[in-house]
């Protein structure tokens, strides 16, 4: 699994080396590579380079080609291997050529050591199912809304096409796509483990069936979602009449009932009474069957499932009892969603709520709910926090990661509900908000537009982050055609205000002559080459930009999205002759979209339309409807 090879001068197949005294070499057989950090901890480091074991103060994310002088790897999502590398002064740069293929500059002063990692997330960071995600149909994650964390169990058909109207007026345009129905539409539409009956629809709460209700979320432009607990059911009837669908003790009762007799299985009870035994050839029929009304008869596009690590445990605990018995659980569990998938296709997205464990849905699911719930609380944020941390270096490169919903409504202070949004919004993982969005107050949807959509964000701390330390600074990292910039997003966890000093090394940037603009104030921070003093609040957050000082009127974001205009900002030119500053946006309709740029000292503005406040211009453009539009702004020397 481990190799480390010390390289002063030296050419292996498809690798160049020449690091000696500065130069650079080209790694050019990792087409698929990306750069990253990775820390080599936590296993015998007998064959291992030293690594630097000071604690992470920042964690890098990008988007495009981006790198970072803190990053010290190249990983393949392809091969599953890790080049992990150890020199002086190492930076690593993406080249890409004129087909798109990918080769990497590596320049360093002295010998470079490599450490190849072979198997490295399936074996090295103990997630064997590893399969490399396929893109083709959702290339970003999943964004929408769920009905679960306002309505719980008491959502009706009146309230869902409420929020869905809502949804279709106010956020719809900004990239919102999915609108997804949780648990309450079965059976009664309450209790729990007695309570599912796939089969059912609570009439009381859906009148008008779940047809009607895909239908109408389609009919306001999105794409249905429902939910379910697949490898279980509650319909007594039928765990009489098919003994051969479910999974049965010796004595021919079920886990998940009769407590007073077998409190061991308690854990059991929650997903359903009865268990379906997914190795036999009557689960392969119910499951078909329960794919097939959902999404073609019914017309659900994504389906969010839960339970599964329980189907997983009851398979092995009860292995023995199982039809198939030579199938561990992991494998019944995928056996169940080989079924799905096979119907669903792969236009339909899969959300698989693993909740932390159950991890054997590697390439059967295009997102992976990686903990438990949240609440709309501060205590609910750090769960869908904590959970970030153990499994964002998985995000894009396994599967989509789902940390759970983000909440903005009262009575959660604003600065909580911002820090809740701009978390969310930095790390690039599933998004789906879940309040009574028409009661929310501008101030909250103004958190939720400039989050949708999901940016194309990677991660490149490509390992485990310890929750337990709650990292403070996230650092996303932007490398694009029309520039290079960061968005650093500073959290405080305490209850009492904190004072922090950002400066270039830690972000891995050169010290040069720095723009910082606070993003969602929209006012320019002073700072001195880079190095910058901020202050942030008690359970807040502050998110600051870092653009590299051209010292000429240039443009240094938008309003649009958190990240600053990676989607938005399509094209980039300055005229130099003519003192021009020119672009192409794609505009939202109906949205104030405001172009900013950096007016340095012995520049002005000659056009009306650009407002100066000191050396911040802004420009302001508002359309009837989403469209792509050039703008420009003149200037003149003083």
């Amino acid at each position: 699994m481990l190799s480390t090879n010390t390289v002063p001068e030296k050419t292996r197949t498809g690798w160049h080396y020449n690091c000696q005294n500065g130069l650079s070499t080209v790694v050019d057989d990792i087409k698929d590579g990306i750069i990253c950090r990775i820390k080599l901890q936590n296993h015998d480091k007998s064959a291992l380079p030293p690594t630097d074991e000071k604690p992470l103060e920042v964690v890098q994310l990008a988007i495009g080609a981006a790198t970072s002088s803190l990053c010290n790897a190249i990983f393949s999502p392809q091969k599953d291997t890790a080049y992990v590398m150890k020199s002086d002064n190492l930076t690593i740069t993406p080249k890409l050529g004129e087909n798109g293929d990918r080769t990497f500059e590596i320049t360093c002063q002295g010998p470079l050591t490599i450490t190849i990692i072979e198997g490295y997330v399936s074996t090295y960071c103990g997630y064997p199912w590893y399969t490399p995600m396929d893109k083709a149909e959702f290339k970003r994650p999943l964004a929408g809304w769920c009905s679960w964390y306002y309505y719980y169990l008491t959502i009706t058909e009146e309230e869902l096409k409420k929020n869905t109207d809502w949804l279709a007026a106010n956020l719809k345009q900004f990239g919102c796509e999915y609108v997804q129905l949780d648990d309450g539409w079965q059976g009664r539409g309450e209790g729990l483990g007695d309570n599912r009956d796939w089969f059912t629809t609570c009439e009381r709460d859906f009148p008008s069936g779940m047809k009607a209700t895909a239908d109408y979320i389609r009919s306001r432009g999105f794409k249905p979602g429902i939910w379910c607990i697949p490898f279980t059911q509650s319909d007594e009837k039928m765990f009489k009449e098919k003994p051969e669908l479910f999974i049965r003790r010796n004595d021919g009762t079920s886990p998940g009932a009769n407590l007073d007799i077998y409190p061991d299985d308690l854990v059991y009870q929650w997903p359903g009474l009865y268990h379906i035994d997914n190795t036999s050839e009557a689960a392969k029929e119910y499951l078909e069957k329960l794919t097939k009304m959902l999404c073609d008869e019914w017309g659900y596009d994504y389906l969010k499932i839960d339970g599964t690590s329980v189907c997983s445990m009851v398979h092995n605990h009860y292995r023995k009892n199982l039809a198939n018995p030579s199938l561990d659980g992991d494998r019944a569990y995928r056996t169940g969603l080989e079924i799905m998938k096979a119907i669903m296709g792969p236009q339909r997205y899969l959300l698989n709520c693993v909740c932390g464990c159950g991890w054997a849905g590697f390439g059967l699911s295009e997102g992976m709910r990686t903990g438990g719930d949240v609440e709309l609380s501060w205590e609910g944020l750090l769960n869908g926090i904590s959970c970030t941390l153990d499994a964002l270096f998985l995000n894009t490169i396994a599967f989509y990661t789902d940390p759970d919903v983000v909440c903005v409504r009262e009575p959660l202070p604003f600065e909580q509900a911002q820090s809740w949004a701009t978390f969310i919004g930095i790390t690039g993982q599933m998004l789906l908000s879940s309040d009574k969005m028409y009661e929310l107050p501008e101030s909250r949807v103004e958190l939720l537009r400039r989050i949708y959509p999901v940016a194309d964000i990677r991660p490149m701390e490509l390992y485990a982050l310890d929750s337990n330390k709650m990292p403070e600074i996230f650092d996303l990292k932007v490398n694009l055609p029309i520039g290079q910039w960061d968005v650093v997003a500073l959290f405080n966890w305490q209850d009492k205000d904190a004072e922090y000093t950002i400066t270039p090394e830690m972000l891995g940037l050169e010290a040069q002559d720095w723009i910082c603009l606070d993003v969602w104030g929209g006012y320019l921070l002073e700072n001195k080459n880079g190095e910058l003093p901020i202050k942030v609040g008690a359970k807040s957050c502050r998110v600051v930009s870092y653009w590299p000082n051209l010292h000429r009127p240039q443009f240094i974001g938008t309003n649009r999205h958190l990240t600053q205009g990676s989607d938005d900002v399509t094209a980039l030119n300055w005229d130099a002759d003519n003192l021009t500053l020119s672009g192409n946006s794609q505009i939202v309709g109906g949205d104030s979209y405001k172009i900013r740029v950096y007016v340095p000292d012995g520049y002005a503005p000659h056009d009306s339309c650009v407002n100066r406040v000191g050396n911040l211009g802004e420009m302001v453009i508002i359309k009837d409807s989403n469209m792509s539009t050039d703008w420009k702004m003149k200037f003149k020397r003083l």
